[in-house]
């Protein structure tokens, strides 16, 4: 105790003393030194110091906003079920006794929530205009995952248990991005389903040319960007396929069948907010009578790094590590 009473009082004596000298062998002034007290209670200067701050993000563009507005004036649903969540979204003007029931299943490297929210899929089902029900199930996210509902009755059924609007009374579509095709080939032994949309989903299966040709009141629409070769063989299993080049913005033309080419890319095709509602206002739903037409397609691109989905460069890479990683643990597997 006395060691550190002496060390305060000299601590405070050092500090309080004045300099009433200049250091020996110098002609500088003497400068005064400050006490504890100064010290603590003196703020310290300004310093003028050029900042680079990151720069805001844009406000929302008119056009987002707006869709936002209709999104909100819809109503919207998520529940759990045993095979994963369901989003469900209904525009305000919703009417079951026309409506068609649409049914979008995601691809490969995400979930449904995510899907949901990063495609932005309310308002690009809004901005459709069409008259519908849009149901969002789980899917698998990768090729080893289980298909999460291999009944499109039983998912159509789950819906209904949840919500407290009326079901749809008309059509019955589904649309895929990329590794749905798993899912919505199964959903073919459905005899209610009438229209499948693929957007890139095709990668070798080829059951959806029998389905088309089974019945003249069916439709299939298909958008391919890396998958062309794959839906070349397909549409020459379907003579009256219409081709189009690119994705028209004014509307596609008349017919059952639809085969479109495009070089937007593969994920932009269900962020990009123009192919998933340029292929419902094809399938001759009714519109609703507040259908937001003078809304062009497309939606304002996001610019937070961290909201970015996964270039086709950077899972291609990715996988190919993994093909590779593969590889080599059969070829220790068999040396051993």
């Amino acid at each position: 105790m006395q060691y550190s009473v002496l060390g305060a009082a000299l601590l405070v004596a050092l500090l309080s003393t004045p300099a009433s000298a200049n250091t020996p062998g110098t002609d500088e002034a003497p400068v005064a030194k400050k006490s504890l007290t100064e010290m603590v209670l003196t703020p310290p200067p300004v310093v003028d110091v050029d900042v680079a701050l990151p720069a805001p993000l844009p406000p929302p563009a008119p056009v987002e906003v707006r869709l936002d507005e209709i999104v909100r004036a819809g109503r919207s649903w998520r529940f759990e079920t045993s095979r994963g969540p369901i989003h469900v979204w209904v525009p305000a003007s919703y009417d079951p006794d026309t409506a068609a029931t649409v049914v979008f299943v995601h691809g490969y490297h995400v979930d449904v929530d995510t899907a949901w929210n990063e495609y932005r899929l309310p308002q690009q089902f809004a901005l459709s205009g069409i008259n519908a029900m849009f149901i969002a199930p789980e899917a698998p996210a990768g090729k080893n995952a289980v298909i999460a509902w291999p009944s499109l009755r039983g998912l159509v059924a789950s819906v209904a248990a949840q919500i407290d609007v009326r079901m749809p009374t008309k059509r019955l579509v589904v649309m895929g991005h990329s590794g749905a095709y798993r899912t919505l080939a199964v959903w073919l032994a459905n005899d209610v389903l009438d229209t499948v949309i693929l957007l890139d989903a095709v990668y070798g299966e080829y059951s959806f040319a029998p389905w088309a040709r089974a019945s003249k009141s069916r439709r299939l629409i298909n958008i391919a960007y890396e998958t062309g070769r794959y839906c070349d063989y397909l549409h020459r299993m379907l003579p009256g396929t219409v081709r189009i080049d690119g994705l028209p913005l004014g509307g596609f033309p008349e017919g059952r069948i639809l085969y479109a080419k495009t070089d937007v890319g593969h994920w932009q095709l269900v962020t990009d907010g123009v192919a998933i509602p340029l292929t419902l206002r094809a399938i001759a739903v009714p519109l609703l009578p507040d259908a937001p037409s003078d809304i062009p397609l497309g939606l304002p691109q996001r610019c937070d790094p961290s909201k970015q989905l996964p270039t086709d460069a950077a899972l291609a890479e990715r996988d190919a590590k993994a093909a590779a990683a593969a590889e080599i643990a059969r070829d220790d597997a068999a040396t051993n």
